[in-house]
């Protein structure tokens, strides 16, 4: 069997490629990219173990040090809309720093999140932020006015400007004013991330097919080069992730998982939004193909010698 792997600068060059069958198949498609297909294909959606969050910056932003702000926001962004509309099913809910398709997600920790624009203006009501004259919610703490009006940083995406205009939409009928900031991926990293600038960002992580999220969540790396996006800082989660990355005993450390996702579910640092799947595109003829979930594009080729494009009938 011959297998060439070819690498192109963009999607649109790819998609080109696989149209005139210079090629038999391609990945990290969005699921907008699809319509773009001009013969005859199949289209593989593989489980990854990564989500994308809005991860908040309350260093940034006084207002959202306030838990009642963090959890109205969070019950008020309507996911399956999200994951329908956005991404064309091709997702699955992201609830917390693990990922359903990962060994330690506990579903339970979770039971009673609920998307709720009701619930949410209450929560917000009763915080006592109430609506001005020109719908956003005001609240005055001291000599100071403050107003639920944030900035979200976006990255240059289809999927994630949908996904932002949903929720902004949601958001205005809760009083709550979002104004996206769409920029290319390498001025995120570089002008919002590595300086940690940014009152709320919407980005992903991805696992190791793992659950250790130390390089997430852990206080160590709340800034650059850390990974820690949400600035997080907890002494009971700090001790559990350390611990989990030295205990072998599966029992316990299903027990220490349990107990983490709980500390970040109840903090609200973040808003986990869904997994989306890698979108795997081939011919119509390729066979063998057996993978269902990856932890990187990469790995879809791991049983590459089990592919082929033709059949014959073989006499025995």
């Amino acid at each position: 069997r011959n297998f060439k792997i070819k690498f192109f600068p963009n999607r649109l060059e790819a998609i080109n490629a696989f149209n005139i069958k210079t090629i038999d198949g391609l990945g990290g498609l969005d699921y907008g990219d699809l319509k773009n297909i001009g013969i005859n294909h199949e289209v593989l959606n593989i489980d990854r173990p990564r989500y994308y969050a809005i991860f908040f910056n309350q260093g940034v932003s006084p207002v959202l040090k306030e838990k009642d702000v963090r959890l109205a926001l969070a019950t008020a962004v309507d996911k399956q809309k999200i994951i329908s509309s956005a991404l064309n099913d091709s997702a699955l809910i992201a609830a917390g720093p693990i990922p359903s398709t990962v060994a330690g997600h506990d579903a339970g920790v979770y039971a009673n999140e609920a998307f709720s624009l009701e619930k949410a203006a209450e929560i917000l009501e009763k915080a006592g932020w109430k609506i001005g004259e020109d719908g956003t919610r005001t609240k005055t703490v001291g000599k100071s006015k403050l107003k639920l009006e944030f900035d979200v940083i976006v990255p240059e995406a289809k999927f994630l400007i949908d996904s932002i205009n949903l929720i902004w939409e949601d958001w205005q009928k809760i009083g709550v004013r979002l104004n996206p900031v769409v920029l290319r991926l390498s001025d995120v990293i570089n002008n919002a991330i590595k300086p940690r600038n940014y009152q709320m960002l919407v980005f992903g992580n991805t696992l190791n097919n793992n659950p250790d999220v130390f390089s997430f969540w852990h206080s160590s790396q709340r800034f650059d080069p850390g990974l820690n996006l949400a600035l997080f800082s907890d002494k009971t989660a700090d001790s559990l992730l350390e611990s989990l990355r030295q205990n072998l005993d599966e029992n316990s450390r299903m027990q220490d998982l349990s107990k983490l996702q709980k500390i970040i579910n109840d903090a609200k640092p973040a808003i986990f939004l869904f997994s989306p799947k890698y979108i795997y595109v081939t011919s119509k003829n390729l066979g063998g193909f057996s993978a269902q979930s990856i932890a990187f594009p990469a790995n879809r080729f791991e049983k590459a010698n089990e592919w082929y494009l033709k059949t014959a009938r073989v006499f025995k």
